[in-house]
């Protein structure tokens, strides 16, 4: 099968260049990563959260890239996490280290997302990366076939932020928004301070074998989707349990939302040849300090990187087989 890559040629000299500035890259953004401030408790919290193993053992060895990014009106900005992510890519890092499942790579230079740079990686991760990052199409094309041939995708939180209403519009990187699987609309319903209590939807699906099947309560930012959002296209793994979290319609929700009480915190999908696995939570940095999350996020990363053999048939269809 043909990687869709076929104008995208180019000469030894600029495939040479490229590679060697990927390699300084990639030194530098190593570097970046152990510089940033996590302090010793949040770390020692974090290491004692992770995983003893990994659900499945890797095929092969398996690279992560994790991009960061927040981008709007086209230009970077500081974000809205500015305390979870160093705590997310910390746990990030160290769980592929000491599970053995991956190995993490942080980097926003978009010249990674060239495709022989990007070809190099199994996965890429939306670290609470929010916007688009890029007008380019060859780079928008790039990461796209990344998925659809074969490799993975990973969100947490803002991670479907190219796929976001407000900034930018869903029109203006539609297919991130159908790779990704639906498009955040209508802001967040459930804030930091809100209790919400989160219901697993498949008890016996591997992603979410962590929780053992049974509902737990969080507080945090929970996002409401649209245009797209579908059970028909998705393999919904966790959700908003509507009869025991808070539904106040002061909170604004949308009136799809409103009407079907269906608020997807976590799922599976394929995209081509690809799969993706999203996690709606990850705006604190408690997120990535809880055993249990850390268990089902590492198992999603894993069906991602395609090692962990996991049922991504949609919700809807389930009972139709």
């Amino acid at each position: 099968m043909t990687l869709f890559r076929g104008s995208f040629s180019t000469t030894k000299h600029k495939r040479l260049t490229i590679s060697l500035l990927a390699l300084l890259t990639l030194s530098f953004c190593a570097a970046a990563v152990r510089a940033q401030t996590v302090d010793p408790e949040t770390r020692q919290k974090v290491d004692a959260a992770i995983p003893a193993k990994a659900p499945a053992k890797p095929k092969q060895p398996r690279r992560m890239l994790v991009f960061t990014l927040n981008v709007r009106d086209g230009k970077p900005y500081p974000g809205n996490h500015p305390k979870t992510v160093p705590v997310a890519n910390y746990a990030l890092e160290q769980m592929g280290k000491r599970t053995g499942a991956y190995e993490a790579v942080f980097s926003n230079d978009l010249n990674l997302w060239r495709w022989e740079n990007l070809t190099k990686f199994d996965a890429i991760c939306f670290n609470n990366a929010e916007g688009v990052p890029t007008e380019d199409p060859e780079l928008r094309r790039s990461l796209l076939d990344f998925v659809r041939s074969g490799r993975g995708f990973v969100g947490f939180h803002g991670g479907g932020g190219a796929s976001f209403v407000q900034y930018p519009r869903y029109d203006q990187f539609p297919e991130f928004g159908e790779m990704f699987g639906a498009y955040e609309d209508g802001g967040h319903p459930w804030r930091e301070k809100d209790l919400v209590t989160i219901k697993v939807e498949d008890p016996s699906h591997p992603v979410v074998a962590a929780f053992g099947g049974k509902s737990f309560q969080i507080r945090g930012q929970i996002f409401q989707f649209r245009h797209g959002y579908s059970r028909e296209r998705l393999r919904i793994l966790l959700s908003v349990d509507t009869d025991k979290t808070d539904m106040d319609p002061k909170r604004r929700f949308l009136p799809e939302r409103a009407a079907d009480k269906d608020f997807g915190i976590a799922w599976v999908k394929r995209y081509g040849r690809g799969r993706v696995f999203y996690n709606a939570l990850g705006h604190t940095p408690e997120v990535f300090q809880d055993p249990k999350l850390l268990q089902h996020f590492l198992a999603g990363i894993q069906y991602a990187l395609g090692d962990l053999k996991a049922d991504d048939t949609p919700s809807a269809k389930l009972k139709k087989r």
